[in-house]
């Protein structure tokens, strides 16, 4: 567990929504700083904890927040299907026993919530209690795609960085709201894996394109895919971009 000695913070805010990027550096080091895709990931944060970043994605209007995004509009039997095949095809794993899943409900149990359905403040005690969690609240952004947004957790798993959304809700909409989260998920993967591909770093310790993958979570599942996962939803009109 990290002392609060090991956590960077510092406040950023989208429109009138105001963040806490908060940074595990304890955690960051102890998983590795020092080559390939954390040591990218390493200075991009660094960065972030000393405020410099772009301020037209989180400002200009004709920027979109990546929550916002959506599915094209579809049946429910056609969206059904849609899930269906996603998960059947491999390209999303499902998993209800994940170790995410299982450390959710552990600090759910610890806090004594009995709904199991707590707000976005758990995110903190995966940032103090879970030795694979780098930071929460990391702002993200692309002007390839006019997109911006905050990610709730970055974690570090099996030498992959995990992109992790929490949305928490009742069991019996779950597979409804994972999908629906399904796009601001995938964007987020994207804009984390071009930050740190554009990051500067060693080329011999770094793989030519980073291993990120990204999770939606609830305490009752969760769901796990690849970050291409928003070029291949973007390029089959799955969702339609400003």
């Amino acid at each position: 567990m990290s002392g609060q000695s090991d956590i960077v913070r510092r406040d950023f805010s989208q429109g009138k929504i105001a963040y806490s990027f908060q940074w595990n550096r304890g955690n960051h080091e102890a998983l590795g700083r020092a080559e390939g895709d954390l040591a990218s990931l390493w200075a991009h944060l660094t960065t972030i904890s000393r405020g410099v970043i772009p301020e037209a994605p989180f400002t200009n209007p004709f920027y979109t927040r990546a929550s916002s995004l959506r599915l094209e509009k579809m049946k429910t039997t056609a969206k059904t299907g849609f899930r269906n095949r996603l998960l059947k095809s491999g390209l999303v794993k499902s998993d209800i026993d994940h170790e995410i899943v299982r450390k959710l409900r552990e600090y759910h149990r610890d806090r004594h919530e009995a709904t199991y359905c707590a707000e976005h403040a758990i995110l903190q005690d995966f940032l103090h209690r879970d030795p694979c969690t780098i930071a929460i609240e990391v702002p993200v952004w692309s002007e390839r795609y006019k997109l911006s947004g905050h990610v709730d957790l970055l974690r570090a798993v099996d030498g992959m960085v995990q992109v992790c959304e929490y949305k928490p809700g009742p069991l019996d909409s779950a597979q409804d709201r994972f999908l629906s989260s399904l796009p601001q998920a995938a964007a987020y993967g994207e804009m984390v894996t071009h930050h740190l591909a554009s990051t500067l770093h060693n080329a011999l310790a770094g793989s030519l394109l980073p291993k990120v993958h990204c999770c939606i979570f609830d305490t009752h599942s969760s769901w796990h895919f690849g970050a291409e996962m928003f070029v291949t939803l973007e390029a089959t009109g799955k969702i339609n971009l400003p």
